[in-house]
């Protein structure tokens, strides 16, 4: 071969190297053409051309254009109707690979035409379907050479190819626009859905409309039942009269005998199909199981009548949709969790104005006292309680014209409540309680319940507060399995001599501020916590209150507030807070001593129940 024959071949076959780089890269079709184009005419040695593609009417639009002459310039009169070529081509006669034809365009052009007479035609096609024509146009005297046809001829298919991989590539994008779109409009409905059986039957519709398959379902797996339930089906043939869902497998819970993805799937399941499902009559199939917090829920499945092989890009959309099944079901489950919870919010709320309902409805007037009490549970139920006892006239004292009235429960203001507590004569003794159920919450406020009745119950014939503590003792342990138990503390007042008789159930020692020595000291009982010993002994105390004296009972929410750094607020903080402020009345003792507590713990939450009973005398009655 000559050096220059060898030359040119080099550079041929370099062109065609970069056309196919080109196409190859090339993703959006008007760039694909625009680029082939020009480096075709080069390869050639030719200055002019055009491309026509054929649309999906039959019609040939010009899609590609290079260097036209003046008298055919686009747009113009010259591209109005179309040419012989087309009509050639869609007559079956431009049947050759290359066919050179006189260009009618050419011929009844006015202008200049830069001596151009007759094209070159190419057909593109992919496979054996026609995508356009090429033309390369030469004067009317110029001839192409085989070999140069023959270059043509491989430069029309590489571009055929490049513009059948255009057109997928663009069918593919407009495709993923329309799943998407399906697959916002599908979420968007299925948040919007009050429901969870229609947001099923959606999803399910909507999945084998964008598979393009026969039927597309969610299988439960109730795992109580031990089986597997079909809760929703799009494309299946089901008897009418079933009550809905349906029983798919009877036998088990999870479909384990299906393949992922089968194109026969009678002949690749691992086990016979259940009947339901084998009447359906299905080849193609892909399945997924669904887990909810890494548990499996079910399958769903997507089917066709005839065998089909799903791809992976089918697999992924699949995926998709299964996302979205997990977050409904996730959503379905959080929202029965929500009206769980709102129920028992409302039933504790209601448990709140019940026990409320044991309190004192307010503190009683005694002569020559000032009692003010303050509690706070650290849930909306709690098993602190506090509670104040008319008793009768202790022996040798005159009786009371008549008994003092029973405290009934009411509803008032929308919530339980009892009576104002009524005023007690200077004959009658007043039983002060203050006890501390050792538990939180609804199983404390029930303990708490049973133990405020039989306190009461235990005190209201006027005992000493010993016995009180010991007949209660036996009382809870008669009636209560709970294995819980209540440290109490339990004073008798009698207001005419200030003198206070007391018992201690394993509760925090009260405080005592004396305005003789201007000091804090504790009330010191031996005795152990009710509900756990049949027996047990409780050490009597007495003594005399005296005006200016400060009584503070309390439970260890006040003594256990926790701060930061977890250190304790402690019985020696709460007397520096009795010692300040026992000049002032009860309420402002207790406003001082929960406001202390709140600095302390600097923001943390409340972890226990907080109870206060202050008791001041004011003058020697």
């Amino acid at each position: 071969m000559p050096p220059g024959d060898n030359q040119q071949r080099m550079h041929q076959l370099a062109t065609l190297n970069a056309l196919a780089r080109t196409l190859n890269r090339a993703v959006d079709l008007r760039e694909t053409l625009d680029g082939a184009l020009a480096r075709i005419l080069d390869l050639m040695g030719l200055a002019s051309g055009w491309i026509f593609l054929k649309g999906e009417g039959g019609h040939h639009t010009l899609a590609a254009r290079h260097n036209l002459p003046p008298a055919i310039t686009y747009p113009g009169p010259a591209w109005e109707h179309e040419c012989d070529c087309q009509e050639l081509c869609d007559n079956g006669k431009l049947d050759r690979a290359i066919q050179v034809v006189r260009c009618s365009r050419l011929r009844g052009a006015v202008g200049d035409k830069r001596g151009l007479a007759q094209h070159a035609s190419v057909r593109l096609c992919s496979g054996d379907e026609l995508l356009g024509i090429l033309n390369v146009a030469t004067t009317q005297w110029a001839r192409i050479a085989p070999s140069e046809l023959h270059l043509l001829s491989v430069a029309g298919d590489i571009l055929g190819i490049a513009i059948a991989r255009a057109r997928f590539y663009e069918q593919a994008r407009v495709r993923r626009v329309q799943e998407q779109r399906a697959l916002l409009t599908l979420s968007q409905d299925l948040l919007s859905s009050e429901s969870l059986e229609p947001a099923l039957q959606r999803l399910v519709r909507v999945g084998a409309r964008l598979l393009e398959a026969d039927a597309c379902a969610f299988v439960e797996a109730d795992e109580p039942g031990g089986r597997a339930v079909l809760r929703a089906a799009h494309g299946w043939h089901l008897p009418t009269a079933a009550p809905w869902p349906l029983t798919l497998d009877p036998t088990g819970p999870h479909l384990w005998y299906l393949p992922e993805r089968a194109a026969t799937l009678p002949l690749e399941a691992l086990s016979a199909l259940p009947p339901l499902l084998a009447e359906q009559g299905f080849q193609g199939h892909m399945g997924l199981a669904i887990e909810l917090g890494g548990v499996p829920v079910g399958t769903l499945m997507v089917n066709t009548r005839g065998p089909r092989q799903f791809l992976d890009d089918e697999a992924q959309l699949f995926g998709i949709l299964a996302n979205l099944l997990v977050q409904t079901l996730e959503r379905e489950r959080l929202h029965q969790e929500a009206l769980a919870r709102k129920k028992l919010e409302q039933e504790l709320d209601l448990a709140r104005e019940i026990q409320a309902s044991f309190l004192p409805n307010s503190c009683p007037g005694v002569p020559g006292f000032q009692i003010e009490a303050y509690y706070r549970a650290a849930r909306q139920v709690g098993g602190d309680f506090y509670d104040f006892i008319a008793l009768p006239a202790a022996h040798g004292q005159p009786p009371l014209a008549s008994d003092p009235p029973r405290r009934e429960v009411t509803f008032r203001g929308g919530r339980l409540a009892g009576p104002e507590m009524p005023d007690l004569s200077i004959a009658q003794r007043l039983g002060v309680v203050i006890a501390d159920v050792t538990d939180k919450g609804v199983p404390a406020a029930l303990f708490m319940a049973l133990s405020r009745t039989l306190l009461r119950a235990s005190a209201i014939d006027g005992r000493q507060p010993a016995e009180v503590l010991q007949r209660a003792n036996r009382l809870i342990l008669a009636d209560s399995r709970a294995g819980l138990f209540v440290t109490t503390f339990y004073a008798v007042l009698e207001p005419r001599t200030g003198v206070l008789t007391y018992a201690n159930g394993g509760h925090n020692y009260p405080l005592l501020y004396e305005t003789a020595t201007g000091q804090v000291r504790p009330l010191r009982a031996q005795g152990i916590v009710l509900g756990i010993v049949p027996d047990p002994r409780f050490e009597q105390m007495a003594l005399t209150l005296n005006p200016g004296d400060v009584l503070l009972l309390y439970t260890d929410g006040v003594t256990e507030a926790m701060n930061d750094e977890r250190e304790l607020f402690g019985d020696d903080r709460l007397a520096a807070v009795l010692q300040a402020n026992a000049h002032h009345g009860p309420q402002e003792i207790i406003n001082a001593v929960l406001a202390a507590v709140s600095d302390f713990a600097g923001g943390q939450s409340q972890a226990d129940d907080i109870t206060m009973v202050v008791m001041k005398r004011t003058d020697g009655v």
